[in-house]
C-alpha cells in the first residue's frame, strides 16, 4: 500500500549546553531529536513510500550549523533518493525568513532532484498508483507578511485590527478556488499554521508567537479530504469535520511536552486512512518537592526522586523557607541523580537569604548560579540560562 509519510517540527540544529560532544559541538540531546527524524525517514524507506513530507521547522533556526545540514543530508535525504522518495520540505515560523529575498538553511537541499523546498502558497499534484493526489501547500507566513500581502491584494489601508479577519477571508477564497482546481481522487491541506482549538503543549519553547495569524476550521474547502498541519508539537486531531490533524513533533523539545506520545503521521492514498506512528521519546521527569516545613527536608527530598530515572531528562524544583537550604545535603541529591541523562535543580525560596560572610566564595560557577537564582528565579527560561551560562563558563576557564 503506498503510504505518504509526514513529520513537523523537527527543529534540527537546537541548541544545549550539556552532553556536547567537543568534536561536533553537537549535545547528545540534539542527537535524539534527529534519531527520531531518521527513524520517519527509515520507515519511508521500508514502505517504499512515494513521498516524505516535512511540515515545517525542519531546523530551529534560518541558519544552523553545517554540521546539522550534514546529518539531514547523510541520514535523511541521500537514503531517499536513493530510493526514488521525494522530498517535500515546508517552511515553518522557525527556518522562514521574515524576507523573502533571504536563503536559508533549507535552500542548501534544493540541488538534489528528489528535494522540493516550499517558502510559498503553492498545489501540486501526484500520481501515486493509478489514483491522483492532490496538494494544496502552505508554508509559514509570518504576521508582517500577512499583512502586506492583505494590503498588496486590495491596494489600500486596512485597519490593523481587521487585518486578519480580511486575510482569514482571502485566504478561505483562495484555497476553495484552488481546491475546485485541483483535478485529483484524493485532496489534502498541508501547512505549518496555529488552528483555532488546538491544544499546546510547550511552556518554554514558544510554538505560537505574540499577534500570530491563525487559521479557522471554517477556512478549510469542502473539497480538501484531510489537512495536515505542522506548528504545534502535540500530536492531535482538532476536528472531525473538517479532518484537522497535527503529526505533532517526532521528539520532546519542550518541558510541557513531557508526557506526550511523540511520532509522525502516514497516510494510505489508496483508502483515504491516516495513522499516527508512535516513536521513542526521551523520557521526562519533573518532581516538584516543598519542604518548608520538613524536619528532615533531605531524606524527604531523596524520597520523592523515583528509582529508575536511567536515561531520563530530570527535572527536580524544591520549595523551601529561608534558612532551609544550608540542611540539604546537595551531594545526596546528586548522587540520587547521577543515572540520569541530564538533571536540573531549581530552587523557591520564600525569601532570598541575606548573604554572610560565610557564604562568600570565589568560585565562578556558584557565583554564576547565585546570580541567576537571585535575579532570574521566576524566569521561565531559568534553567536554560543555567545551563548555557555554566557551560560557556565551563569552556572559558577550561
Amino acid at each position: 500500500m503506498p503510504e505518504i509519510v509526514l513529520v513537523g517540527d523537527v527543529h534540527e540544529g537546537m541548541n544545549f549546553g550539556f552532553k556536547v560532544d567537543p568534536e561536533t559541538g553537537i549535545s547528545e540531546r540534539a542527537m535524539d531529536l534527529h534519531r527520531n527524524f531518521s527513524l520517519a525517514a527509515e520507515y519511508a524507506i521500508e514502505r517504499e513510500s512515494p513521498l516524505f513530507v516535512i511540515l515545517g521547522d525542519l531546523f530551529d533556526r534560518t541558519h544552523v550549523s553545517p554540521a546539522f545540514r550534514e546529518l539531514v543530508r547523510k541520514d535523511v535525504v541521500e537514503p531517499l533518493q536513493e530510493k526514488g522518495i521525494e522530498i517535500w520540505i515546508l517552511a515553518g515560523n522557525h527556518d522562514q525568513p521574515r524576507s523573502a529575498a533571504r536563503s536559508t538553511s533549507l535552500d542548501d537541499f534544493r540541488g538534489y532532484p528528489n528535494v522540493q523546498v516550499f517558502r510559498e502558497p503553492t498545489t501540486q499534484t501526484v500520481e501515486i498508483g493509478s489514483k491522483k493526489t492532490g496538494f494544496l501547500i502552505i508554508p509559514y507566513l509570518h504576521p508582517e507578511q500577512i499583512v502586506q500581502r492583505v494590503k498588496e491584494k486590495l491596494g489600500e489601508d486596512v485597519p490593523r485590527e481587521q487585518m486578519y479577519e480580511v486575510a482569514r477571508r482571502m485566504w478561505k477564497d483562495w484555497m476553495a478556488s484552488k481546491a475546485q482546481e485541483l483535478d485529483a481522487d484524493f485532496k489534502i491541506l498541508l501547512g505549518h499554521f496555529y488552528v483555532e482549538g488546538a491544544k499546546i503543549s510547550s511552556t518554554t519553547h514558544m510554538e505560537i508567537l505574540p499577534d500570530e495569524f491563525g487559521f479557522v476550521k471554517e477556512m478549510i474547502p469542502n473539497e480538501i479530504d484531510m489537512t495536515i498541519f505542522g506548528h504545534i508539537h502535540l500530536h492531535q486531531v482538532v476536528s472531525k469535520d473538517p479532518l484537522i490533524i497535527y503529526t505533532g513533533a517526532p521528539e520532546r523539545i519542550d518541558w510541557g511536552e513531557r508526557e506526550d506520545d511523540k511520532g509522525f503521521v502516514s497516510i494510505d492514498t489508496t483508502t483515504k486512512q491516516w495513522e499516527f506512528k508512535q516513536l521513542d521519546a526521551r523520557p521526562m521527569i519533573r518532581i516538584a518537592v516543598d519542604v518548608t516545613e520538613s524536619e528532615y527536608p533531605t531524606e524527604d527530598i531523596l524520597d520523592m526522586i523515583p528509582s529508575d530515572i536511567k536515561d531520563a531528562m530530570v527535572q527536580l524544583i524544591i520549595s523551601t523557607k529561608e534558612g532551609v537550604r544550608t540542611r540539604i545535603d546537595e551531594n545526596r541529591l546528586s548522587e540520587k541523580l547521577r543515572e540520569a541523562f541530564h538533571y536540573g535543580v531549581s530552587w523557591k525560596e520564600e525569601k532570598v537569604e541575606k548573604i554572610g560572610l560565610a557564604e562568600f566564595t570565589l568560585d565562578p560557577l556558584q557565583l554564576f548560579r547565585d546570580f541567576v537564582n537571585l535575579n532570574y528565579d521566576d524566569h521561565p527560561k531559568k534553567d536554560e540560562l543555567l545551563d548555557e551560562g555554566e557551560s560557556i563558563l565551563r569552556e572559558v576557564l577550561g
